[in-house]
């Protein structure tokens, strides 16, 4: 399981992007800069890189009112394709090309981060679980879309 994990570059990724958005918050916070964030291959890590900084940043985005405010505006009306990049089940062995766990490693910061913050957050892990639960195997129609217009 350990060489998997470390195979995948798992732990990289959660390091360079919360390295990331704290820097962006930092630029914002501290310096009073403008910051321009833009990923390689377009949205996706720039939608990861920004909800990641405002959490840092904005104390009303770690209530559990500012969390669900902050998840609908910047990944459910923000037209996050939930149904490409977390279409593959649990029982599928196919992996598609736009398939990517970019909401998982979104919530597994926040995770990184409430581990690291213990009272800085109004939610616990629970919610995060609930989260990726529903974003892989939904009864809802929140996470099953790409955008409005399907949803």
């Amino acid at each position: 399981w350990l060489s998997r994990l470390e195979s995948c570059r798992w732990l990289s990724h959660i390091k360079a992007a919360l390295s990331t958005a704290c820097l962006a918050a930092q630029c914002l916070d501290r310096e009073e800069a403008n910051v321009l964030v833009h990923g390689a291959e377009g949205t996706d890590t720039t939608l990861l890189v920004t909800a990641l900084a405002q959490l840092i940043l904005d104390p009303s985005c770690r209530t559990l009112s500012g969390f669900q405010g902050l998840l609908e505006r910047e990944w459910i009306q923000g037209g996050h394709p939930f149904h490409l990049r977390c279409a593959r089940s649990a029982y599928s062995h196919a992996r598609l090309k736009q398939e990517a766990p970019l909401f998982l490693l979104f919530l597994d910061c926040v995770w990184q981060l409430s581990r690291q913050f213990p009272f800085s957050l109004e939610f616990s892990e629970s919610l995060l679980l609930a989260l990726f639960d529903n974003a892989y195997a939904s009864a809802y129609g929140t996470f099953l879309c790409n955008n409005e217009k399907e949803r």
